[in-house]
């Protein structure tokens, strides 16, 4: 099975706006909180442009991710999911969580639409209703961390997409990817993770995504 890592993770290193900014964290100045990017090249995306984001204010249930690929890649509609972790070593909290999501679309974005670029497709995904009430737990666990224990909280979330190549001579030596959030239905997405291009065996896990569909 071939996997595009859609949404690095965005880890959450202290949940208050007043914690000190420690070595290696990163802060962005239209955020609420210290927050550091981090996907497969975290020193890169260090230093690229952050969204306007909260981490601890999201409610997962209603959040979007989307991703822009190269148009000869084809996404599955299934095997995509959502995984969340929030933990508080000093409250002895670890919570470790996957949700499947699914493929939208019709999707009205005026962002998206701006974003899109010829020899390219922009995918989008969202999560299932029914697993709306435990999303919104975790969402809320998060907030009462936030409030009871400020600075000692960790968050992570990314998402997992499965796709492969049409073809065999299309599979790249490297491929240029951009990934997008929305964080509710009545917002717009925005800039996740600015572009990135990965090299064929740069990333450990992914070796068998530079392969065709069907192989």
């Amino acid at each position: 099975m071939r996997y595009l890592i859609l949404a690095g993770s965005v880890c959450l290193a202290a949940c208050s706006p007043a914690a000190p900014v420690e070595e290696g964290e990163t802060l962005q100045a239209e955020l609420t909180s210290p927050v550091e990017t981090a996907v497969e090249t975290a020193a890169e995306v260090a230093q690229a442009a952050a969204p306007v984001l909260d981490p601890t204010a999201l409610d997962f249930s209603r959040i979007a991710l989307a991703m822009r690929i190269p148009a000869a890649f084809e996404a599955r509609e299934d095997g995509a999911y959502l995984q969340i972790n929030v933990t508080n070593e000093r409250l002895g909290v670890n919570v470790s969580e996957e949700f499947p999501l699914v493929q939208t679309s019709e999707v009205t974005s005026p962002f998206l639409s701006a974003e899109a670029r010829e020899g390219f497709r922009i995918w989008t995904y969202g999560t299932r209703p029914e697993d709306g009430p435990m999303l919104q737990a975790i969402s809320g666990e998060l907030a009462r961390l936030k409030s009871v224990a400020p600075g000692e909280n960790e968050l992570s979330f990314g998402a997992i997409a499965p796709g492969c190549w049409n073809e065999a001579s299309q599979s790249p030596a490297s491929l240029k990817r951009t990934l997008y959030i929305r964080v509710s239905p009545e917002a717009d997405f925005e800039l996740f993770v600015p572009e990135q291009e990965i090299g064929q065996g740069e990333l450990p896990g992914l070796e068998s995504f530079w392969a065709a569909c069907g192989s």
